[in-house]
């Protein structure tokens, strides 16, 4: 009798657990996670991809309507970008919805398309759009650069892609090979 209240009790308590600690990103799981650039297509048509650019994305949320985003790429030693900023979000759907982007780190031009030759780092903010059509997600930054998620709706972690056109015609493509699941308070 005692073994199995025991057992009844140490299941209780970790099905509370587990649902106590449900995933409070799920909103995010689209986004989430680190990235690798697979190909950067320059303006001309050229398509460049690793070892000739390489590059990293990491989206990590901090927050119900809050994320905390880290990208660089280098195209050699002379062309190294770096950039670290944050979204806040309207509401923590993914539905259509303004968004900030707090820029706190900009080396190289930050992610941004052609690289430049400046560290200024913090302080840059711009807003944009988060549009949602379907399955198809867009950041239509006002900068000029629109990030799109074709299908938001994949689950396989390594199948999912998303594509950073720029103003000047660059585009980025990056495949995410890991999930992140954030630190949120519980």
């Amino acid at each position: 009798m005692f073994k199995t209240l025991t057992r009844a009790l140490l299941v209780g308590s970790v099905v509370s657990l587990i649902t106590g600690c449900a995933d409070e990103t799920q909103h995010q799981l689209a986004f989430r996670g680190k990235w690798r650039l697979e190909t950067r297509q320059a303006p001309d048509g050229k398509i460049l991809q690793p070892p000739a650019v390489s590059g990293h994305y990491e989206w990590y949320p901090t927050g119900l309507t809050t994320a905390h985003v880290t990208a660089s790429i280098s195209q050699g030693e002379n062309q190294i970008q770096v950039s670290g900023f944050t979204y806040s979000f309207q509401s923590e759907a993914v539905e259509s919805q303004s968004f900030t982007r707090n820029e706190y780190l900009d080396i190289g031009g930050g992610y941004r398309s052609p690289p430049q030759e400046t560290h200024p780092a913090t302080g840059r903010t711009t807003t944009g759009d988060m549009v949602v059509n379907g399955n198809r997600v867009s950041f239509e930054n006002t900068g000029g650069a629109t990030q799109v998620y074709e299908d938001i709706s994949i689950a396989a972690i390594d199948s999912v892609v998303f594509e950073v056109t720029f103003e000047d015609g660059t585009v980025d493509t990056w495949r995410r090979f890991a999930d992140q699941l954030g630190v949120l308070p519980k």
